[in-house]
């Protein structure tokens, strides 16, 4: 690693360099493959231009045998023809015959040297320039890629990188901390009820009482599989995804956070634990309030009963609706004294 221009909790954009590495080896190795692939080229131009005038000689030859081969041939016929008439000897025409092998045999010669010619090629030299420039390109990404940059517009959240180090593993991870997911799973048995674009509020053990709002975002088709790819028959769950609609310094990558999917919602309506409730044998819904009266010098505090309807459920929560409801009461959790006094 050459150098290094950013650190944990640096803001980045998409493109950004972050880092460099040492290259200098690398640049005189393309520096060598664009010698070899210009020397190649001026050995292959080279080899074409004596390829050709050696080509072009060739069948100058066979053209200057051809003709010394009709005029052998012409020589011997005539020969042949004044032997018969007696105008000339047996020993001329041998050496008519001679002088015709002779030409024969050249001429095969200049043929057979014009076919070695035209069989020359300089496909080896063209070969050697193509894999020279499939190296230089692949050199030339390599340099490339030298210059480290973040895929994204975010945070760098992770820095393994040093000056000077090795370049190779893990050396920076760059979120976007200003749009965060949550990842949770979700039962089979509740999978039914969820669907993507669902309110959820969302709180945290660091951030107390604060609520953070979010939706669901993202369901998966198919449960969590196991390593070999097995869906478990005991535990299915569906990993979801929840996107925080706000951006809050007190949320961090890495948190543990609980949800509230609001698959209904109610507003200014009355609601008490379930444990508030008790039903009568008849099924009828009813909840105990504990009222204080002054009765002389002291006060009384007195149990009633009041027969409610119930309406919308939470994990902890019902509502209630009856007439004689009002703020401010108070409600008794898990009754279990029906006496009318408490002194």
């Amino acid at each position: 690693m050459k150098e290094i221009f950013v650190k944990v909790g640096d803001k980045v954009k998409a493109g950004d360099i972050l880092a460099t590495l040492d290259t200098a080896s690398l640049e005189s190795d393309i520096k060598q493959t664009r010698l070899n692939i210009k020397n190649a080229e001026t050995s292959f131009q080279n080899d074409a231009t004596t390829n050709q005038s050696s080509l072009e000689s060739a069948e100058n030859n066979v053209k200057l045998a051809e003709i010394e081969l009709e005029n052998a041939q012409h020589s011997y016929d005539k020969t042949k023809d004044l032997v018969k008439t007696g105008a000339s000897t047996s020993d001329a025409l041998r050496q008519a015959e001679s002088v015709l092998e002779k030409a024969s045999i050249s001429y095969d010669n200049t043929q057979i040297a014009l076919k070695s010619s035209q069989s020359k090629t300089t496909s080896a030299t063209k070969t050697n320039i193509e894999i020279q420039k499939v190296l230089l390109e692949k050199q030339q990404k390599t340099l490339n890629d030298a210059k480290i940059t973040a895929p994204i517009d975010g945070t760098v959240t992770l820095c393994n990188a040093k000056a000077g180090g090795s370049s190779a593993g893990l050396l920076f991870i760059v979120e976007d901390t200003e749009n965060l997911i949550v990842s949770t799973s979700i039962g089979e048995y509740d999978i039914s009820f969820i669907r993507t674009g669902l309110p959820v509020a969302i709180k945290s053990d660091s951030t107390g009482d604060m609520e953070f709002p979010g939706t669901v975002s993202k369901i998966a088709p198919a449960a969590k599989r196991d390593s070999t790819g097995s869906i478990s028959s005991s535990n299915v769950q569906y990993d979801t995804e929840v996107a925080m609609r706000s951006s809050d310094s007190n949320i961090r990558i890495g948190m543990n956070v609980r949800l509230t999917i609001k698959l209904n919602e109610k507003k200014d309506v009355f609601a008490v634990p379930y444990d508030a409730v008790t039903t009568g044998d008849e099924g009828s819904k009813w909840i105990s309030i504990l009222e204080t009266t002054e009765q002389g010098d002291r006060q009384v505090e007195t149990i009633k009963k009041i027969k409610v309807s119930t309406g919308m459920e939470t994990d902890m929560y019902i509502e209630i609706q009856a007439p004689e409801l009002e703020d401010g009461l108070k409600v008794i959790n898990s009754p279990q004294d029906d006496s009318e006094k408490v002194q």
